[in-house]
């Protein structure tokens, strides 16, 4: 059994209960029902990799449909009324004649018309200020969220620092509604979800009479609707808003797991993750990194170490496909008489044959302790690894930016 034109409303209908707890709005599901069979699977295939599912994900969502919708009982019918028909009297009928009256003089009603139409308008004033008044922000997580129009042409972008330039940049937009709503962005006909944010916020009138000018689409990935949150995101990564590759390197998919890691623990509340790039050679800076990202699941869940303002370095590991985050662990270094203690320091990281090891800033070499994985596979340590006769004799050779796993 598969999905095609005749169950795409009930499959949509069926997932947007599941994800939202209420009905999709119609508009949704009848451009659902427009598609051939062979472009729902497509567009299919699209909305479940936007999610972040697999293949086998999807077929199990549509067998839980299959399964919903074809064992849940039916709902039975009431038996339709019979209203009896009134019999007319064969005999013959008669009329009273209405008693003569005065005529009367009509009484003007247009005030009560008008005073109707009044109290129509203030209800719908008030109802849109109520909606205005409640409207939430939506914050940005990381950099350059471009916002389009209704055309798909970029008229705005979001980042976690102001931005000057041509095109307008925020941190926070007015969100209009909380629906999401699903587009395209390019030729592909792949479909995101969005949130329908306001551009121009001039207070109420503004809102009232707004355009389709004032209205722009952000994607509900790279935005939250909680200022602490946001507050966290602009404090964990003040300092890596200056380092261009790395910052750019850091995508919103390793920020949201670092962020749901340290929001566990409210000791680390105002850290924020220090590169350690100040008074190291430029060449020392651009052959090593301050971030390891170690993907456990692609796209979905990792493993992130780095250096946090306090000193130490700890491990951020979280799913964002199932919003699932533990708390921050700090990365021990085993010496050279095997003792385990915190790391601590003013570290990065390089690669050397093929493995992570850590660069000393403070006296600008790199060192012997090489990063070490536990039982499951992920990096838990650095542990000292004595050099051979060669290597003491040899400089090491240069470092290869490319990360390792």
């Amino acid at each position: 059994m598969s999905i095609n034109k005749n169950n795409i409303a009930d499959f949509i209908t069926f997932l947007y209960r599941k994800k939202k707890g209420q009905d999709p709005p119609a508009q949704l599901t009848e451009g659902w029902k427009a598609l051939s069979n062979d472009e729902i699977a497509e567009q299919l295939s699209g909305l479940f990799h936007s999610w972040g599912l697999s293949d086998e994900d999807k077929r199990s969502e549509i067998n839980a449909f299959f399964k919903d919708t074809l064992f849940a009982p039916k709902p039975q019918q009431p038996a339709p009324r019979v209203v009896p028909v009134a019999v007319p009297s064969s005999g013959p009928s008669y009329s009273t004649a209405p008693p003569l009256l005065m005529p009367q003089r009509k009484k003007r009603r247009w005030p009560f018309f008008a005073l109707g139409a009044l109290l129509l308008i203030l209800a719908y004033l008030g109802y849109r200020y109520l909606a205005y008044s409640s409207m939430q922000y939506l914050y940005t997580i990381t950099d350059n969220v471009l916002v389009r129009d209704e055309h798909s042409e970029v008229v705005a972008r979001m980042d976690l620092y102001k931005v000057d330039g041509a095109v307008p940049s925020y941190q926070k937009l007015k969100a209009v509604d909380k629906e999401i709503y699903y587009r395209s962005i390019d030729n592909t006909n792949n479909q995101y979800p969005f949130r329908k944010v306001l551009l121009k916020d001039g207070g109420f009138l503004s809102y009232l009479f707004k355009g389709s000018k004032d209205i722009g689409y952000v994607n509900t990935n790279y935005v939250v609707d909680n200022v602490k949150e946001f507050d966290l995101y602009q404090t964990a990564f003040k300092e890596v808003k200056n380092n261009r590759a790395e910052n750019a390197d850091l995508k919103a998919l390793y920020r949201k797991i670092i962020i749901g890691s340290m929001s566990q623990d409210g000791n680390l509340e105002n850290k924020y993750i220090a590169l350690h790039t100040s008074g190291i050679p430029r060449a020392a800076a651009d052959a090593t990194y301050g971030i390891i990202k170690q993907p456990i699941k692609e796209n979905v869940q990792y493993l992130i170490i780095a250096g946090l303002s306090d000193g130490f370095y700890y491990r951020f590991e979280g799913d964002i496909k199932n919003n699932d985050y533990t708390a921050p662990q700090q990365v021990m270094v085993i010496g050279e008489d095997k003792a385990a203690k915190p790391l601590n320091g003013a570290y990065r990281f390089m690669n050397r044959d093929g493995k992570i090891i850590l660069y000393d800033c403070a006296t600008n070499t790199p060192t012997y302790y090489e990063a070490k994985k536990d039982a499951n596979g992920r990096i838990s340590s650095f542990e000292y690894k004595a050099p051979t006769l060669l290597e003491q004799i040899l400089e090491p050779e240069p470092a290869d930016t490319t990360q390792q796993p």
